[in-house]
């Protein structure tokens, strides 16, 4: 009977080092990827509301007189603060996401519409824990310009 007992001990031994060993980081793992994704899909959110919002910024003087589209001085500012005002999960963790860019694709409306792009960076470190390395997540979002 003594051989059956130290069986038995031996199989919980091993489960209980399979749990601590691979399933805990697992469930960690799977829960930050989560976290991360939600933060990252809050940028994406923001810059896409940043270049919609910096669409609407044309200088329609410059339009009639060139054909050209571009964007006024204060686009720059708007897309900030559409971009501050979508990140409501990041600013509740202390992140601050940035408008790095703005720029016009096909300004001058030959063939295709022209679009805004709006590049959004965010440190993420600060909802991570601080053993993992700098966690930068830069994405873009476009909208077109339709004035034609």
């Amino acid at each position: 009977m003594t051989g059956k007992r130290g069986e038995a001990g031996y199989s919980m031994t091993w489960w209980a080092m399979f749990i601590a060993l691979i399933i805990v980081p697992l469930l960690v793992l799977s829960v930050e990827v989560g976290r991360y994704m939600h933060a990252r899909g809050e940028i994406q959110k923001g810059a896409d509301l940043a270049a919609l919002a910096a669409a609407q910024e044309v200088d329609w003087d410059h339009l009639r007189q060139t054909g050209q589209v571009r964007l006024t001085d204060h686009a720059a500012v708007v897309a900030q603060d559409y971009t501050s005002r979508n990140v409501i999960y990041l600013t509740q963790q202390g992140v601050r996401a940035r408008v790095t860019r703005i720029r016009v694709i096909n300004p001058g409306g030959s063939g295709a519409l022209p679009q805004v792009e709006v590049t959004v960076q965010a440190d993420l470190s600060r909802i991570f824990p601080a053993y993992l390395p700098a966690v930068i997540v830069q994405v873009i979002g476009a909208a077109e310009v339709r004035a034609f």
